[in-house]
């Protein structure tokens, strides 16, 4: 009988898709405003070119935030979908995730294509906070720098703060 109401997840990734309809949208590309319905807060932290990864083509380490943490890469939105999609409209086969009446910060720290670094990770786990997000969902993390590394440390904070922190690590 637990569908999500009243919980609020933030996503750390690559943004979600706000024009999908299973957050929101009106399922039109660029047409959503921000927020939507069930994206209710969040910020992109680096900007579609932001690429910290030094040994891409496309190696662009300057960030250009703006307050709309729209995807462009698809991974944060199909890890919300996993979360909460909720496309009651779907004909005989409604889509749902686990969740599909949970709320969404979506805090974009990846680019179109690419890598990102700790300190814009911690940016946007403290925005999570700052916004009161109850649970956060990085999928990001590696076991040879677990626990040790800035966001690992970070996370474990926002345990300790009351924030359950689910990593892919």
């Amino acid at each position: 009988g637990l569908d999500g109401t009243g919980v609020k997840v933030a996503v750390m990734d690559t943004g979600i898709d706000i024009d999908n309809p299973d957050f929101g949208g009106n399922g039109s590309n660029h047409s959503t405003s921000f927020p939507t319905a069930r994206v209710v807060t969040g910020w992109d932290f680096v900007g579609d070119a932001y690429n910290a990864d030094s040994s891409s083509a496309s190696y662009n380490p300057t960030p250009t935030p703006d307050n709309n943490p729209d995807d462009c890469a698809g991974h944060g939105t199909h890890v919300a979908g996993i979360i909460g999609a909720n496309d009651p409209g779907a004909p005989g086969n409604p889509l749902k995730g686990v969740a599909p009446k949970v709320s969404f910060g979506a805090y974009r720290v990846f680019g179109c294509a690419g890598s990102t670094t700790d300190d814009v990770m911690l940016a946007a786990m403290e925005r999570a906070l700052a916004d009161h997000m109850q649970v956060l969902n990085m999928s990001i993390g590696s076991a040879f720098d677990w626990p040790q590394s800035p966001t690992a440390q970070a996370a474990s904070r926002l345990v300790d703060r009351g924030m359950v922190v689910v990593a892919s690590a």
